[in-house]
């Protein structure tokens, strides 16, 4: 039996059995595992509350041939008001299809889990703008995963989007945006909402604690991303919390 210790995010926690838990957790070092929890569902368990969706924990656990066995876990960090406030869970939410879709399975990218803590702390500490955080994830786990969307010309005439005719349109599967001369050669495309490309752009480039939270273009930056996230990872579905079957939401 190889036993191991890792630092791991908890995205999803699902009952098994009478007592038990199977987490997913993406790691540091293993990238996306699977592992049951024996025991967690008892009064006297000595995990309690460690293994909440979300958490971020340093574990250890040994090695098995469909699902590991966690058997320490020490809280680092609980992100309890994500879980507390419906908003910020439905953008966290969101975050983790992200990087389930995208995150490359059972190969570790430390990337991708410091990317996943970093818009998790700017969450959980942002008073407006969860829309934006969890566009900005969606953008940056993208370029890591090698689906940069092109926006900067036009994917068919090559036209620079400054100058190029509006109104501009987003193809999913293409990657990337259409002039409105060019729309006509996909009918996957949609039209963008005047500057959201300049938000997309903008979420791309600063650090995202510093996402831009204003208001207007939140729904129209945020079909953006899913729908591209969505488009180079078909069997995910990105539409609402999945984070656990019995997480409690907020009243």
């Amino acid at each position: 039996m190889a036993v191991y210790k890792s630092k791991g995010i908890v995205l999803r926690s699902i009952r098994y059995g009478e007592a038990d838990r199977i987490l997913d957790l993406y790691t540091r070092d293993a990238g996306l595992v699977s592992a049951i929890v024996k025991g967690i569902r008892r009064t006297k368990s000595r995990f309690g509350a460690r293994l909440e969706p979300l958490s971020c924990v340093d574990f250890v656990a040994y090695r098995g041939r469909t699902l590991d066995t966690l058997t320490q876990a020490e809280t680092l960090r609980s992100f309890h008001g994500i879980r507390e406030d419906l908003a910020r869970f439905e953008a966290a939410a969101g975050m983790v299809g992200s990087v389930r879709a995208l995150s490359g399975g059972d190969e570790a990218d430390r990337r991708v889990f410091n990317l996943l803590y970093k818009g998790l702390d700017a969450l959980e500490g942002a008073e407006s703008g969860f829309q934006a955080i969890e566009a900005a994830l969606g953008l940056k786990l993208s370029i890591l995963a090698g689906y940069a969307p092109q926006l900067d010309v036009c994917l068919a005439c090559e036209t620079d989007l400054e100058d190029a005719a509006e109104p501009l349109h987003f193809a999913p599967q293409l990657g990337g945006v259409l002039c409105a001369e060019c729309r006509s050669m996909t009918g996957e495309a949609f039209p963008l909402a005047p500057g959201t490309l300049g938000r997309l752009r903008a979420l791309i480039e600063g650090p995202i604690r510093d996402a831009p939270t204003q208001s207007g273009l939140g729904e129209s930056v945020l079909r953006v991303v899913r729908s591209h996230v969505l488009a180079h990872a078909p069997g995910t579905t990105l539409s609402g919390p999945r984070l656990t079957a019995t997480t409690r939401r907020p009243a």
